[in-house]
């Protein structure tokens, strides 16, 4: 992975609503309304001005699309998606270090 790829994965990832707000788009196509009663329902303070700015990060690296007045999640943001769930369970174990001389 190259240090680029690596910025921008961070930045979408530096935001705990911002990653809410990928989920949440990726279980329907959402409207800004429908996105703000989103994080209401999960009891999640969040501002307008808030959800317009992480919008905009996922828009600018294409982890969503906006078609009319809906957003929706685009392939990159399905697979980013699909990563983070494989991991959700793995343990935290440390793996065995064997020497090799």
């Amino acid at each position: 992975m190259n240090d680029g790829n690596l910025a921008e994965i961070s930045e979408v990832l530096g935001s705990k609503k911002r990653t809410v707000l990928l989920f949440l788009l990726n279980s329907q196509p959402m409207s800004y309304t429908q996105i703000e009663r989103g994080f209401w329902k999960k009891e999640i303070k969040i501002g307008s001005s808030e959800i317009y700015k992480h919008l905009g990060i996922l828009l600018k690296y294409r982890y969503i699309a906006k078609r009319g007045k809906v957003y929706l999640v685009t392939l990159k943001g399905k697979k980013l998606i699909e990563s983070l769930n494989s991991i959700e369970n793995v343990p935290p174990t440390i793996p065995k270090l064997e020497m090799v001389f």
